[in-house]
């Protein structure tokens, strides 16, 4: 691949023995994408893994939803709560169950993980109506944007001798520390990742620029949306060890999106309550995933 030292093989050989739900989330985005898509559709693709549809009904039955009157099926779950909060929904148990384990390579736990993933999804859709972005696409953004981390870490701890971890590295950010082991970051594999799981063109360019966003007009507004829900969860206490100077708030990309400080505050404070929500309705039923066990 042009923008990695890596074989494509390797990378994707790696990718497929993450877990395979995550293809799910892929494949109801291109449904969602298509108006010719119905209720039965969406249903017949989350039945065919039954851990997930279960966890799928769980979740939408939770107080997250408000739900008067729990819903005795898939299909009444969909129809309540409707094609933009299933995919939410899909897309917490998803990477809860992706996410059930940390990343010892860069020192990161799976609570750590998991929770930046969740701020970044959250903050992504808040900050997606201030500016005309697609809101499926800007959530998934955030939720899988670490997923080349995930290849990365499972590429260093089998090299031999294992690589050296970034927390013992010396290296000054986890970029630095990627590039001088592998010629490569964590976004370009997460690019190839994602489309290897049949995510949209809109949702990879999100995540491979959202460290440095062209601030040029007419330039793809994502990766600035990334960059400022990056900065988001750290603000948050949910950063990610390694990526701090990433976040700063600059106020020319600001600018370029339209948006004013006090937007900014306010997607802050509906992340803060939605990832409120979402941990109680984990908190209560501890089962749906074990993010933190690992």
């Amino acid at each position: 691949m042009a923008e990695s030292g890596l074989p494509r093989d390797k990378l994707l050989s790696i990718a497929n023995k993450l877990p395979a739900t995550a293809c799910v989330l892929g494949r109801l985005q291109v449904l969602l994408s298509d108006a010719n898509s119905g209720l039965d559709d969406i249903c017949n693709l989350l039945k065919r893994d039954t851990s997930l549809a279960a966890r799928v009904m769980h979740i939408s039955n939770s107080s997250f939803f408000g739900s008067a009157t729990p819903n005795s099926s898939l299909e009444e779950a969909v129809g309540c709560i409707g094609f933009n909060e299933i995919y939410k929904v899909v897309g917490i148990t998803v990477s809860a169950q992706l996410m059930a384990r940390g990343l010892p390579q860069y020192g990161y736990s799976s609570e750590c993980l998991w929770l930046n993933s969740l701020c970044s999804a959250l903050s992504m859709e808040s900050l997606a109506q201030f500016t005309g972005v697609n809101p499926r696409s800007a959530y998934t953004g955030g939720l899988f944007r670490s997923i080349g981390k995930m290849v990365l870490d499972r590429l260093g701890a089998e090299a031999k001798p294992p690589a050296p971890a970034f927390p013992t590295s010396g290296q000054p950010d986890v970029v630095s520390w990627e590039r001088n082991l592998w010629a490569c970051d964590n976004t370009a594999v997460t690019g190839l990742v994602l489309e290897l799981w049949c995510f949209s063109p809109e949702t990879i360019g999100t995540v491979k620029g959202h460290y440095a966003p062209n601030l040029a007009d007419g330039a793809p507004t994502g990766p600035l949306l990334l960059n400022l829900a990056g900065g988001m969860a750290q603000s948050l206490g949910h950063g990610l060890p390694g990526e701090e100077p990433y976040w700063e708030r600059r106020p020319e990309i600001l600018s370029r999106l339209g948006l004013l400080p006090a937007d900014l505050d306010l997607c802050l404070d509906e992340t803060r309550m939605a990832l409120e929500a979402i941990l109680r309705v984990f908190a209560a039923a501890p089962d749906l995933a074990s993010v933190g066990s690992q």
